[in-house]
């Protein structure tokens, strides 16, 4: 990967998984003691799927790359980028809090603390974006390089999810 390059998925962690796998086990229980041993161990196999294939799809993917920042659907080009910053527990609930027009791509349930970047954009309707990462140093640390490494005129793109 060059300079400035970084990729995370935002897969919830264990008890995320623990709490699927019990509900997957519940409704195979039932079906299998309503309707016999065959039908709960089918009910298991397409739940559980279901299961892992729902969390795996509302995993956002935070890039890094030479266009800029994405997470999920969403792009923030380098020209827009003003300002990052690392946010502790409390000082990311202020910023969730303060302004309803902020960008929220928080995961709770992965970091409590997040990334702060700030939007210098007048067609930007976000004044920040505020970005859970369970690797808040390497993040930053690709930011900066991305932001040291953007051209002087980087033209404008299109930000908003499809």
């Amino acid at each position: 990967m060059g300079p400035g390059r970084y990729r995370e998925r935002l897969i919830p962690g264990i008890g995320t998984w623990l709490l699927a796998a019990g509900c997957v086990a519940m409704l195979s229980i039932a079906y299998g003691a309503a309707l016999g041993a065959a039908a709960g161990w089918l009910c298991a196999a397409v739940a559980g799927a279901a299961a892992v294939g729902i969390i795996l799809a509302t995993a956002p993917v935070i890039t890094v790359d030479d266009a800029g920042l994405g997470v999920a659907r969403a792009r923030l080009p380098w020209h827009a980028v003003a300002g990052i910053s690392s946010l502790d527990a409390s000082e990311t609930v202020t910023a969730r809090d303060t302004d309803a027009r902020a960008f929220l791509a928080l995961r709770p349930l992965i970091s409590r603390t997040s990334v702060r970047i700030d939007i210098d954009d007048p067609q930007d309707p976000h004044p920040y974006w505020l970005v859970t990462s369970r690797h808040p140093d390497r993040f930053i640390s690709s930011l900066r390089s991305g932001t040291a490494a953007r051209p002087p005129s980087d033209p404008p793109m299109d930000r908003s999810p499809q």
